[in-house]
């Protein structure tokens, strides 16, 4: 897995290739055309020798660079026209001898006076999506597939509001948090099936979309890549440093938290990232099935000071959408 600032450099170095490709497919061109041709080749030797000529002679004689220059651009001109005419009589188009760019706009360098081209913009867009671990699930599941009318409307006495009317207002706080993720972190807490998870993915998607990285691991996986790093035989070969990553991602999104085997690491290594990520203004969004009081059975009173003090909560509640959208 990369970092943005890999991402980026490998999207350069991407750049740089195609460059180098299109420029040699152009030599294999003129080759192939000089060779059919030969006075393709001499007009292009000459048209180079104009220039150099002209360039030789303005140095020499100042005072007459405005004729030179007159007079170079005539014998160019007369050069050009016989290639064209050339070219025309035997069914050539003029773009064989000139650089081909996969993007007009910016030429294959990515940028536009110093601002990222849309192609640019695609690339890494591509890029962040793979290595964020939800691309295809965010093909289906994102705010434009968010379903509204698989929530019941019938008010939930203890809650004052329905099911529906509670999944607008987690739905519309997503949304705003999707938009500007910074200085905010959500925790999303309701029973299994209630949207937590689609609703993270929604968010995933959008994020990526605003050019951000996103890493998205259950808990299970996060605490067994950190497991993994910590425990390691340090003879063995330097793996991905997940620290860095897990720090240092736009936005980290922890899916399922309480599912994972709980032990003292896995409650201190929470903490720790929380903190960390809180101190470089990172967000983080948190989804469990767990309520507060579970929630604060298996971590330390410090992990849930962070989570309620610092988190924007989300409840979920009613019944289960997984089992709704199977049979409906």
């Amino acid at each position: 897995m990369a970092t943005k600032t890999q991402i980026y450099k490998e999207v350069l170095r991407e750049y740089d290739a195609l460059r180098t490709r299109k420029a040699a497919e152009l030599r294999e061109r003129k080759e192939s055309l000089y060779a059919r041709f030969p006075r393709l080749a001499e007009i292009e030797e000459t048209l180079s020798m104009v220039g150099v000529s002209t360039a030789k002679l303005v140095l020499l004689h100042p005072e007459e660079r405005e004729k030179a220059m007159t007079e170079m651009k005539q014998k160019q001109q007369v050069l050009q026209d016989e290639r064209m005419a050339l070219l025309a009589k035997n069914c050539l188009s003029p773009s064989l001898l000139k650089l081909e760019y996969a993007c007009e706009k910016c030429r294959d360098t990515g940028y536009i006076e110093g601002t990222p081209c849309t192609c640019m913009r695609r690339r890494l867009m591509d890029r962040l999506y793979d290595q964020s671990n939800v691309r295809d699930v965010i093909k289906l599941e994102n705010f434009d597939t968010f379903d509204l009318r698989l929530f019941d409307t019938e008010v939930v006495p203890a809650e004052g509001i329905s099911p529906k009317e509670n999944a607008q207002r987690n739905l519309k706080k997503a949304m705003e948090f999707a938009e500007h993720p910074e200085g905010e972190n959500l925790l999303l807490y309701g029973g299994a099936g209630r949207g937590k998870t689609f609703l993270c993915n929604c968010i995933a998607k959008e994020v990526l979309e605003h050019g951000k990285t996103v890493l998205y691991l259950t808990a299970g996986q996060l605490f067994k890549q950190l497991e993994d790093m910590r425990f390691r035989n340090k003879e063995e070969e330097e793996p991905f440093d997940w620290d860095s990553e897990i720090l240092d991602a736009d936005l980290l999104i922890i899916d399922d938290l309480g599912t994972e085997f709980a032990t003292m690491f896995t409650a201190s290594e929470l903490f720790r990232i929380v903190n960390d990520r809180k101190l470089r203004k990172r967000p983080v969004v948190i989804s469990t099935n767990l309520d507060y009081r579970a929630l604060m059975e298996q971590y330390s009173d410090r992990v849930m000071s962070r989570l309620i003090g610092e988190y924007t909560t989300l409840k979920f509640f009613g019944d289960d959408i997984r089992m709704k959208k199977k049979y409906r």
